[in-house]
């Protein structure tokens, strides 16, 4: 699933000259060349470490021996030495991958697929029954068997450290550590977009596009092209404090995803100016200029709502707010084929006009045009300029 990687080997060889010596109205004197040097011997580079299939068998992952040195597979077994990153895992999406309540009324949703189930909780462990097969290959029909190795505990924890970095008795990482207390295999793959495809792409069986598309998405992007993985975006290291046996700059497992680093948005107004009484048309643009995939992206229940709204100095809406929806729609039950979508892909536009008609009621002063994007309970704003209400 690993990207290669590329190693290149610069050899210089040395030229022999050959003089010559030239007399003025005399035949030229032969010289004997300089004795040709042989070439260095090849240096000898060691070959790119190899990366192990982190999820050979498919999802949940079974990890079924502990590292020397390791406590037990709990992500809190991690946290004596590697505190910066658990500390930005814990209140992750990762970390509440189970337990969110957004995720919990998708899963009603979609029926309660061990197709969900296994990236929510990618370590066998975490499941109290695992599917031994499939009601006429149904992933939707699983026939369930209880599971003797359940631990709640690891339940709790959503996508936990193990999921990634426990495999047959060793930690992997992306860096050797020769004074580890525990074995370490250097893995490559943990740097790829391979490695978030595994959860972060999922086909439904007689779908019109995939489910999760997020991968995809990338995979056709300019990001892609220019070798920007997922991880430069969600993981990028940050530097703290030194942990021992790791490095200072500590890769964020928090995997932060904010739509003000994805979207720029610009507005056109034809003057700063906010007549009570007359209409107001707004011109809006949002670029998708930081996201290496669509805005929204993931699956099909997650929305941004944009709205927009003219108010006054004490924040009072002077017109109700317009709104426009990003989304992919799909039908109401599996194979969720699509019904409709509005999202910005990755380096994509959406624009459009808002008419605003402001109150005639009010004293001039100081007001402002806001755009705003809203999930659920949160709302992030976008643009706010500053506009006199006259």
């Amino acid at each position: 699933m690993s990207s290669p990687l590329r190693w290149a080997i610069a050899l210089s060889l040395p030229l022999a000259a050959i003089g010559l010596a030239v007399a003025r109205g005399k035949k030229e004197a032969a010289v004997e060349p300089a004795p040709v040097e042989a070439p260095p011997p090849p240096v000898e580079v060691p070959p790119p470490p190899a990366a192990p299939a982190l999820f050979p068998a498919g999802l949940p992952v079974l990890v079924d021996t502990l590292p020397p040195g390791i406590a037990s597979l709990s992500a809190q077994s991690c946290n004596a030495c590697h505190w910066a990153a658990h500390d930005s895992w814990a209140p992750s999406g990762h970390a509440r991958a189970w337990s969110a309540p957004g995720y919990q009324a998708a899963l009603k949703g979609a029926g309660a697929s061990t197709a969900c189930l296994s990236c929510h909780l990618p370590l066998a462990s975490q499941h109290d029954q695992l599917a031994a097969g499939y009601i006429d290959g149904d992933v939707a029909r699983p026939r369930l068997q209880d599971n003797p190795a359940f631990d709640v505990t690891l339940m709790s924890e959503g996508v936990t450290c193990a999921a990634c970095h426990v495999r047959e008795g060793t930690i992997l990482g992306v860096h050797a550590s020769p004074n580890s207390p525990h074995p370490i295999t250097v893995s490559a793959e943990l740097s790829s977009s391979e490695l978030c495809a595994s959860c972060h792409q999922l086909s439904w069986p007689e779908s019109d596009r995939p489910f999760y598309d997020t991968y995809g998405e990338w995979n056709g992007s300019a990001y892609a092209k220019a070798g920007v993985d997922c991880q430069d975006c969600h993981m990028a290291p940050a530097a703290g404090a030194p942990q021992p046996g790791s490095l200072t700059a500590v890769p964020a497992h928090a995997s932060p995803t904010t739509i003000l680093r994805a979207l720029t948005t610009l507005v056109a107004l034809p003057d700063p100016y906010i007549t009570r009484g007359t209409a107001l048309d707004v011109g809006i643009t949002l670029v998708n200029s930081g996201a290496g995939h669509s805005v929204p992206t993931g699956n099909p229940f997650k929305t941004w709502t944009i709205e927009v709204v003219a108010i006054d100095a004490a924040g009072k809406d002077l017109a109700p707010p317009q709104r426009t929806v990003l989304a992919r729609t799909v039908e109401a039950t599996p194979p969720w084929r699509t019904t409709g979508d509005d999202r910005i892909v990755a380096g994509g536009k959406k624009e459009w006009t808002v008419h605003l008609m402001p109150n005639v009621k009010g004293a001039p002063g100081t007001g402002a045009l806001v755009v705003r994007a809203v999930r659920g309970t949160t709302t992030v704003e976008l643009r706010r300029i500053p506009l006199s209400v006259r």
